[in-house]
């Protein structure tokens, strides 16, 4: 299969792209900053603005599926290849993204639906978050925690929820991907997923697990077309 990536230079991008190359998949990887992009084999590197529609149509040109990793920032913990320990101007800067998002995925989703219907995508997989779940398959902690979560990154749930509601009312094969918070670490494969999935919210989920999870609802998980999948601890 033919992936197109976009977002493919962030925490969950890049191990996207990383494992759907070592799943033997070709990979289109799409980033604003394409020179950011390691070479490899199977991968084609194309630049792409995701506020600019014609650039996406001209970057995921070819792709059977489509896995988008926009979004604001929302690793907040980092030692190098590790990822051990907290950084405090990492965290700071996710929040700060966080806090004051602007319009990445309501207009950005919008831009990645019209390029795929142009180029007769049919997969299409978008990673969002968990805190835009309701709460009712979580624990009565978590349930606190998103409502906390929501009120404080109230612009950044809204501008998520938009580009969610697009992508439900499209055509395409969809899946969302609501993950838990994500952090720098090695990936270790012991995650939980599925719709409706009972996950913490606050326990840090590896990016590598997280971008396994999207690679699954491109190629492997016809169970999940059509519906919304958390992934988390």
């Amino acid at each position: 299969m033919k992936i197109a990536v976009i977002g493919a230079t962030g925490g969950t991008g890049s191990q996207v792209v990383k494992q759907a190359l070592e799943q033997g998949h070709e990979v289109i990887a799409v980033a604003r900053r394409p020179e950011a992009v390691v070479p490899a084999q199977r991968l084609i590197v194309r630049r792409g603005d995701v506020f600019d529609e014609s650039d996406i149509v001209n970057a995921i040109a070819g792709a059977d599926a489509v896995i988008s990793c926009i979004g604001p920032p929302s690793g907040v913990s980092t030692n190098g290849a590790q990822g051990k320990f907290f950084n405090f101007k990492a965290g700071m800067r996710v929040m700060a993204a966080n806090y004051t998002p602007g319009t990445i995925m309501s207009e950005g989703m919008a831009n990645i639906l019209t390029a795929s219907r142009r180029g007769g995508v049919k997969r299409l997989v978008m990673q969002s978050g968990i805190n835009l779940s309701e709460g009712t398959e979580l624990s009565a902690f978590n349930r606190r925690a998103v409502r906390i979560m929501r009120r404080i990154y109230r612009k950044a749930i809204e501008d998520k929820a938009i580009a969610e509601q697009a992508v439900r009312q499209s055509n395409l094969d969809w899946v969302i991907v609501r993950a838990s918070l994500l952090r720098y670490a090695d990936g270790t494969l012991n995650y939980t997923a599925g719709p409706a999935a009972r996950i913490s919210l606050l326990r840090a989920l590896p990016f590598a697990d997280c971008a396994d999870c999207l690679v699954r609802a491109a190629v492997s998980e016809p169970g999940w077309t059509g519906k919304i999948v958390n992934v988390g601890r």
